[in-house]
């Protein structure tokens, strides 16, 4: 399948109402970042916050979290990123080991 007759294909699903978009791989496209690519649009919200934003409210969101809040109700933005960020996750995971390890020696 050409690039042309794809992202033909693509528009014309989207035109069409249907919310989802397969991934490249499926559509017999050879270029599977492509599809990678997609799937990340796909996935995108119309607000959105970025990394350096979640890394300023993760003590915030961390806090919130130890006292039994509702982190997803609270900062939906933060925890919507948070599932879908690798690299802010592996931040927050390290920061909540610091965290626990301080409220543990506090008592």
């Amino acid at each position: 399948m050409s690039t042309d007759n794809f992202f033909k294909k693509i528009i014309k699903r989207l035109k069409a109402g249907k919310q989802t978009v397969q991934p490249a791989a499926d559509l017999h496209h050879p270029d599977e970042r492509l599809g990678k690519l997609l799937r990340m649009v796909e996935n995108t919200d119309e607000v959105e916050i970025g990394c350096d934003e979640v890394f300023e409210m993760l003590d915030q969101y961390l806090e919130l979290e130890a006292r039994g809040e509702d982190v997803t109700d609270l900062l939906p933005l933060v925890k919507k990123h948070l599932d879908r960020c690798r690299d802010c996750h592996e931040e927050y995971e390290a920061l909540a080991r610091v965290f626990e390890a301080t409220a543990l020696s506090k008592g």
